[in-house]
């Protein structure tokens, strides 16, 4: 096979990775084009690596929104404490939401 026929199949395992077909699924729908075994291994390793960068890229955006929301709830507590003004929605709210965000965003680094 040619590096075009190569591409199609790549693209066509994206697509039905997409779908949310299985990786047993996409091999059966890639052997049935005519992919051959290496061929077939290579694809399922390229789709999977795309999709744990696309999982890992989230995850970075994830752990940002997250330690953001720390550094802001910490700082309208401080704010709030000095004022006198009551901190149970910055202090518990905005924390809780943040440690959320980051915990998710270290999954999806991590690849689970």
């Amino acid at each position: 096979m040619n590096y075009v026929e190569n591409n199609d199949l790549l693209n066509f395992a994206h697509s039905l990775q997409k779908s949310g077909l299985n990786y047993d699924e996409i091999s059966l729908q890639l052997r049935e084009k005519g992919a051959t075994e290496t061929l077939l291994q290579e694809i399922i390793e390229k789709v999977k690596s795309i999709r744990f960068l696309r999982k890992r890229k989230t995850g970075f955006l994830c752990c940002g929104i997250g330690v953001a929301l720390l550094i802001i709830g910490c700082m309208i507590t401080l704010l709030l404490y000095s004022s006198g003004s009551d901190i149970k929605f910055a202090m518990y709210g905005l924390t809780t939401i943040g440690v959320v965000f980051t915990f998710k965003g270290l999954i999806d680094i991590m690849g689970w």
